[in-house]
């Protein structure tokens, strides 16, 4: 794990904003982020004079959230090409909020009618073995125009209202790029990327897809006379195998295991009719996963996905499947940069400014995600091998052990007991949040101990009669 300078210098070492004094501003602000994720940018900044340099930066007209998110991104394609044979880009959008701060100038429409938010539209890059993040591979901010209500709006500006949103998948997928041979990038999302614009550009591009559909599409067979419909063709296969799902906790269930049968098939799909341009079909494979038997007034899990990956056999299915789940990860992420990051609450009046946070702060939530699953790699191993023997120290006097025997896994438990984990045996592993608190606790504990043989002595008697 990197100390905040370390981190700092090899993210936004490379930023090119036109000015060297800008640069350094950026690397010296991502810094002091580090230090203190969880605090206001005034808190962050610590001194007056940090403070305004921030302010500056993030006030700039010359420096964009691409200039300062590339280094990065650039980054994350390079590790994507050597991490593993297959990497996910997992994609998804989320909304930032500031309809409470009603002095920010340049905010669009979060709801129907509702204005003064962000969108922004992310894709994190993720080993699949367990489920790590690399990093962020690219990320697009906007302000969405207003909607007009639908009596006054016109087809064919809904239409293109629509079109431009689908665009962003097809703008995410053509950023990042082609991946270098012999790795497979494969784009995962959830349903509303469910586009055939999308299923080309990724294939053009020398990249696969496994994407949750929800589109009913017409097979290469579909006539008038005897029409074919994808979804009906893929409800209608037979069960060819199960598997074991859990699911996690929401606001709405509390988490268990579901048994889910599952089935695949090639399929060649044709290109929607309203589209311009001559027919094209695609050959593609579709796996179904559904709940037979649900638990009562708990609504069945039914996953329809369409891959361009072939499916051959049961362990190819169920490695689609777990593909998928994956994008879980973009949704914790979204939590990092919100309740993490605090996003959300900071002050700037300002969307250009806000959008220049987001650059740091997105990054940050990265780090903050990497700590958790650097807690979880290899627990087996003894963390005075893979860590600053000072921390280690300073864990096995807090918890009356030897150094020498603690384990990676013990280790991080301890880590998070000091950011408030109480690792009672139903808990589960810590998550990112705790993890954060209790590293960031203890690297403060660390700075005690290295201080304390420098700290003058007193002489109490001194000037006493």
């Amino acid at each position: 794990m990197e100390n905040a300078s370390e981190w700092a210098q090899r993210q936004f070492g490379g930023v090119i904003l036109g000015d060297r004094r800008r640069e350094r501003r950026a690397v010296q602000m991502a810094e002091r982020m580090a230090r203190e994720p969880l605090g206001s940018l005034p808190v962050q900044m610590g001194s007056w004079e940090a403070q305004k340099g921030a302010y500056r930066l993030l006030d700039n007209a010359s420096v964009s959230h691409a200039g300062l998110s590339e280094p990065h991104w650039r980054k994350t394609w390079e590790e994507s090409g050597k991490a593993g044979s297959v990497v996910l880009m997992v994609q998804d959008f989320t909304k930032l909020d500031y309809v409470g701060h009603p002095a920010t100038v340049g905010l669009g429409e979060i709801s129907k009618g509702v204005m003064g938010g962000l969108w922004i539209h992310n894709t994190l890059a993720i080993l699949p073995q367990g489920k790590r993040v690399i990093g962020l591979a690219y990320q697009q901010v906007w302000a969405r125009e207003a909607r007009q209500s639908p009596e006054k709006e016109k087809k064919a500006h809904r239409r293109k209202r629509f079109n431009r949103q689908s665009l962003r998948w097809v703008q995410a997928v053509t950023s990042i790029g082609k991946p270098p041979e012999p790795v497979k990038w494969v784009h995962v999302a959830d349903r509303e990327s469910d586009a055939f614009e999308l299923f080309e550009a990724i294939m053009n591009i020398g990249a696969d897809f496994c994407i949750r559909m929800v589109q009913e599409r017409r097979l290469a067979d579909w006539t008038a006379e005897r029409p074919t419909y994808l979804l009906k063709k893929v409800r209608d296969l037979p069960e060819m195998g199960q598997r074991t799902l859990d699911i996690p906790a929401s606001s709405k269930q509390a988490a268990r295991q579901a048994q889910l049968a599952v089935s695949w098939q090639s399929i060649t799909i044709r290109k929607p009719r309203n589209t311009p341009g001559d027919e094209k079909y695609i050959t593609v494979w579709v796996v179904r996963t559904w709940e037979k038997k649900p638990p009562p007034d708990i609504e069945p899990i039914e996953w329809l996905l369409i891959t361009s990956v072939p499916v051959q056999s049961l362990q190819d299915a169920l490695e689609r499947i777990e593909w998928y789940t994956c994008r879980w990860v973009v949704e914790e992420y979204h939590r990092c940069l919100k309740t993490g990051c605090q996003m959300e609450k900071s002050q700037l009046r300002h969307a250009e400014r806000l959008q220049r946070l987001l650059a740091f702060l997105s990054i940050l939530a990265v780090r903050l995600l990497q700590l958790r699953d650097l807690s979880r790699a290899t627990p087996h191993l003894l963390a005075v091998d893979l860590v600053d023997p000072v921390l280690v120290q300073i864990i096995a006097i807090r918890s009356k052990k030897k150094p020498n025997e603690l384990s990676l896994g013990f280790f991080w438990s301890e880590v998070a007991k000091l950011g408030g984990f109480p690792a009672r045996k139903s808990d589960g592993s810590p998550g990112w949040l705790r993890l954060w608190r209790g590293w960031l606790q203890l690297l403060d504990i660390a700075e005690g101990v290295r201080l304390a043989p420098n700290l003058p002595l007193i002489d109490k008697d001194v000037g006493n009669p």
